[in-house]
């Protein structure tokens, strides 16, 4: 048996026994949770409140004790104590929200039986005297914060006894600095101009690195071409020897013989035969095909030189 009892009433719990010699007054006490609560046949609970909802016993004494046992107990009562919602609460998640941004308003109560339905209710402006209905449930959700969410808030919960109202709490919005509404555009233009100065440096780089091959390949090419045509430096050639002979002495009016010569002119020497000068020298390269053939009649020595001219 469950009796139930509405919060503020009152309860009177009365003990009684069948005993021989019957239970004096005395011999009766009151026990709630195990606990003592008083002690007599009977006990008055007036103005009940919630915490004295639980488990009430009896427990009767005659002063004869049977199997070592003198103290007798009753079955067991669960005392209910129904109330309407109170202790309301209103929870914001998060605390702190900047417009734009979305807040989550959380309504609990406590009450018996439990509350079934919750009303929200919004207060833009503390001069007006009826509140708006914003929503319904234990949970408000606002998305997309903006200066019109602004103001007091209130939620109502209901049960079977009755309703009541949670505290007014007042939802603001922190407001952004220009400052940091710019610091994502400053950091996203940063990021833009590094990229493209690494592609800029990447391309530089790409460019310089192609042209350092063409002009490897150019030199290649002609280091190529010279060593076809003269690969050996011992085999030029003195195409062109000019030998300048000084002017010779004037040619005499008579020549006189070489036995009329005094003798002092007999011993004089020859001086301009000496007086050899190769005024001009020009050393060119044969053509790779002459030179082959010049080669191969002249004969494997590397360090022959051919004299083509000698004027």
């Amino acid at each position: 048996m469950t009796p139930s009892v509405i919060k503020g009433g009152a309860v009177t719990f009365s003990c009684s026994s069948d005993a021989n010699p019957p239970v004096p007054q005395s011999g009766y006490s009151l026990h709630k949770d195990r606990h003592l609560i008083s002690s007599g046949q009977n006990h008055t609970v007036s103005n009940i409140q919630p915490p004295h909802s639980g488990l009430y016993s009896c427990q009767a004494w005659n002063n004869i004790s049977r199997s070592g046992i003198s103290r007798i107990n009753s079955t067991h009562l669960h005392l209910d104590v129904l109330y309407r919602p109170e202790n309301i609460s209103i929870s914001m998640d998060p605390l702190d929200v900047a417009e734009g941004g979305s807040m989550n308003l959380s309504c609990s109560s406590a009450a018996n039986p439990a509350a079934h339905s919750y009303t929200w209710f919004r207060q833009s402006a503390p001069s007006l005297s009826s509140m708006l209905r914003v929503g319904s449930g234990p949970l408000l959700t606002l998305p997309s914060l903006d200066a019109s969410h602004t103001g007091l808030y209130l939620c109502t919960a209901r049960n079977q006894l009755g309703e009541n109202n949670s505290t007014e709490v007042m939802l603001t919005m922190r407001k952004e600095y220009q400052g940091e509404q710019t610091v994502p555009v400053l950091a996203g233009i940063g990021v833009c101009v590094f990229v493209a100065l690494l592609l800029g440096l990447l391309l530089f780089w790409l460019k310089q690195r192609t042209r350092a091959e063409k002009k490897s390949t150019v030199f290649d090419f002609r280091l190529s071409g010279r060593g076809s045509s003269s690969s050996d430096p011992s085999d030029s050639v003195y195409a062109n020897i000019q030998q300048v002979l000084p002017s010779p002495p004037p040619a005499a009016q008579e020549i006189t013989p070489l036995s009329q010569r005094s003798h002092h002119e007999q011993e004089a020497p020859m001086s301009y035969e000496d007086d050899i000068t190769y005024a001009t020298v020009t050393i060119k390269p044969i053509n790779s095909t002459h030179h082959m053939n010049s080669r191969s009649r002249a004969g494997d020595d590397d360090d022959s030189v051919i004299y083509a001219s000698l004027a």
